[in-house]
């Protein structure tokens, strides 16, 4: 039987948390600035950047179009920062 690892969400939150940052940080932009030009609270960034809750998807589309990605672009990068071995399920 296979089980879900929940632990190893944990490595998703990290995962995107830097990513977000890193982004972010690229764009010369502070979250108050990013949030604002996008029209979104900026606790949203602050709560993904420290990898604090599990994000909504609609919360993981905004932010992604605000630094300029698709979400699948997003996600692809969250993805490259795993390990290659990364799974949620236990097989």
């Amino acid at each position: 039987m296979q089980h879900v690892n929940f632990e190893n969400s944990g490595l998703i939150f990290e995962a995107l948390a830097k990513v977000i940052r890193t982004k972010r940080e690229s764009l010369g932009k502070s979250q108050r600035v990013l949030a604002d030009e996008f029209a979104f609270q900026r606790s949203l960034l602050s709560r993904l950047e420290n990898g604090v809750n599990e994000p909504k998807l609609v919360s993981i589309w905004t932010v992604s179009e605000a630094l300029g990605l698709k979400p699948h672009e997003l996600i692809k990068l969250v993805e490259d920062e795993l390990p290659d071995t990364f799974s949620l399920i236990d097989k």
